[in-house]
């Protein structure tokens, strides 16, 4: 293989190599994702390391339907529901979120079929992955839904 070879490699192979960039550029302000889960140790476990890896802030909390997410209180710039179970209880509040603010809404399915899917889109959801998922792919659908965002987050 020639040096000139070796430099025309396919971009899959680059892409592999190289760690996910969430956003291009630097980031100059923090971004703050809440996660909303109905089993918050997979939370804990799956999702919580990598987007902190990415440099997010993230805050966790409990899928609840008697508590409304506190939303004013920081400047959320998107939500990110975990559901686990395919009847659960994360689907019900992010619908609620949805019809009470407008952020940029993302669910992590696990298990999911496509009327679930299709069910997350009816809601109000923007975005979803499939668990498990490829960190990269995470970053990269995360990273698209924040750059469609305010350079400065608005209040609600």
């Amino acid at each position: 293989m020639t040096s000139e070879d070796r430099e025309i490699r396919p971009l899959s192979e680059r892409l592999i190599q190289q760690q996910p960039v969430l956003l291009p550029g630097d980031v100059e302000e923090d971004i703050l994702v809440l996660c909303v889960s109905e089993d918050v140790s997979v939370a804990e476990r799956d999702l919580i390391p990598t987007m902190k890896r990415a440099g997010l802030q993230v805050d966790l909390v409990e899928a609840n339907l008697q508590e409304p997410l506190d939303l004013c209180s920081k400047p959320y710039q998107l939500v990110l529901f975990d559901i686990t179970a395919p009847n659960g209880l994360g689907y019900k509040v992010c619908e609620r979120t949805r019809n009470a603010c407008n952020v940029s809404v993302m669910l992590v399915l696990h298990g999911a079929a496509r009327h679930d899917v299709l069910r997350g889109y009816q809601i109000g959801a923007d975005a979803y992955i499939l668990a498990p998922f490829d960190d990269r792919e995470f970053l990269a659908r995360l990273g698209a839904l924040l750059r469609r965002r305010p350079a400065r987050w608005r209040t609600i």
